[in-house]
């Protein structure tokens, strides 16, 4: 004899039917990861900050109707870093990512930074949840691409590098010359525009440039 449907035990007792109504009722009162848009962004000092986010998807009542979610506070955001060392691209107002649902109380260990007991007894709470950005995004005008063909980067703005030192490099039997479409200025000198001193005819050569 085979086992009946678990509808069809709903539809033969009035107790298993209201134990699936619980049941259901449950399920849905737990958080899900769920897309969301950033409503406000507060930048740590230096730090990874947090974003204020608003739920996409909507939630629905018996009959149908739609009622939108509450805005989530103080939402900590996802950063690429390993240590010290990162790639800073903060959440601006008006992105789209995924809000990942934490099963406990996280608040604790977030604003510790350290490993912590629970904040309280709550669970699969959307106020206890992370930012993952990037989804839905329009076509950047800023950023770096990379591809079996090498690295591009793009920025209508300036692109400014600081460090101690700068070494660039090209592997040995392999031409790699450096191109420039404008001057290059370096220690207050113009290549484009520089001129050299001690210039006389035949086999001298010329004085550095100035």
């Amino acid at each position: 004899m085979t086992n009946p449907s678990f509808s069809n035990f709903s539809a033969q007792g009035s107790d298993t039917g209201a134990l699936e109504t619980l049941i259901r009722k449950n399920l849905s009162d737990l958080g899900t990861n769920t897309l969301v848009q950033v409503k406000a962004v507060h930048p740590g000092d230096g730090i990874v900050g947090k974003v204020d986010v608003h739920p996409m998807v909507h939630q629905q009542t018996s009959d149908g109707a739609s009622v939108p979610h509450g805005t989530i506070y103080g939402v900590p955001y996802l950063r690429i870093q390993g240590g010290a060392c990162a790639i800073i691209v903060d959440p601006v107002v008006g992105d789209i990512g995924y809000a990942i649902i934490s099963g406990r109380d996280q608040s604790n260990a977030v604003e510790s930074r350290a490993p912590s007991s629970p904040g309280s007894f709550r669970q699969h709470s959307m106020a206890d949840c992370v930012y993952v950005g990037g989804f839905l995004g329009a076509a950047p005008t800023h950023y770096v691409q990379v591809t079996t063909d090498g690295i591009r980067l793009v920025t209508t703005g300036k692109v400014t590098i600081e460090a101690s030192e700068v070494d660039i490099k090209c592997p040995v039997n392999v031409s790699g010359p450096i191109t420039a479409t404008g001057d290059i200025t370096g220690n207050g000198i113009s290549l484009d525009n520089h001129m050299h001193g001690g210039v006389q005819s035949g086999s001298g050569t010329t004085g550095k440039p100035q």
